[in-house]
């Protein structure tokens, strides 16, 4: 899982359905969208992605996510240059906290120029840039820390919507302009239920174990991923959830492996691999 940067101008593209795009979040826990990567080809799904919003202020990081696909080949984004016949790369993009700049905080951009943060070239006006692992380790613990602000969990409760979903995507939509929107059927996820699995299970990884309040502190307090051992395509919208039964925690790293693959890898596979590579390195 490799982190990227992907970058968002609204000088140069207005996002016309933005406050839609952060409801369907706040509905469903995630918003599948396509966005441009510049010329990077080296995203895979299930790579970690953030988005800086550029130009105009309030600038700074607005959303997070997970690649949804690999990088393909689309008509170009601006009109003119498709007009030409250009093509440019994009990638699918699974945001699970979309946040609109002109109507609530973002994690700003002056915040990113203090520590290691400064290290990254954030300024770049190219999408799909990489982040070294030090810069995405401390970029994932400030954006975590801002989002444990009460009003931002309360209103896009982030630690469920970071959760990776098994998906089926039925239709692909496209809109005037760059912006291109996938419709994906999922099972409603229930906070109550994924309280009641972590007050049972706890907040260490059912796979290999890690404790996000022991590495991090206090900024990794009530942090973790819960996944659905039961595929959300079998399940419907009426299935009972059993919280014990049938969810798990797991850290994001075991979560992203597990859906590297359709139907997922089970808990007890990634954990056997994850034992065997561990016994090899030592």
């Amino acid at each position: 899982m490799s982190p990227y940067l992907l970058t968002w101008n609204p000088e140069k593209w207005p996002w016309d359905d933005l406050e839609n795009c952060v409801e369907e979040v706040k509905a469903k826990g995630f918003q599948l969208n396509t966005w441009s990567c510049g010329r990077n080809k080296k995203i895979k799904e299930g790579d970690r992605l953030f988005l800086l919003r550029q130009g105009v202020e309030p600038r700074g990081i607005v959303a997070s996510g997970w690649a949804a696909s690999d990088v393909f080949d689309d008509e170009h984004w601006d009109d003119a240059k498709q007009a030409e016949g250009q093509r440019a790369l994009y990638v699918t993009v699974r945001f699970d906290v979309l946040l609109d700049a002109d109507r609530e905080p973002i994690l700003p951009r002056v915040k990113l120029n203090s520590g290691i943060l400064k290290d990254m070239h954030w300024d770049s006006q190219t999408s799909g840039i990489s982040i070294p692992d030090e810069v995405a380790n401390q970029l994932e613990v400030e954006w975590a820390h801002f989002l444990a602000d009460k009003r931002i969990v309360q209103r896009h409760m982030v630690f469920e919507a970071s959760i990776l979903p098994e998906e089926v995507i039925e239709d692909r939509h496209y809109f005037e302009g760059a912006h291109k929107q996938i419709v994906v059927n999922a099972y409603e996820r229930n906070t109550d239920a994924r309280k009641k699995c972590i007050e049972h299970y706890g907040f260490s990884c059912f796979v290999c174990g890690f404790n996000f309040e022991k590495v991090y502190g206090d900024f990794g307090v009530a942090f973790i991923h819960v996944h659905h051992l039961k595929s959300l395509a079998e399940i419907g919208a009426e299935y009972e959830l059993d919280p014990i039964r049938d969810l798990r925690p797991v850290c994001p790293n075991c979560h992203a492996v597990i859906h590297r693959k359709h139907p997922p890898y089970s808990l007890e596979e990634v954990r056997q691999r994850w034992e065997d590579e561990l016994n090899r390195a030592g």
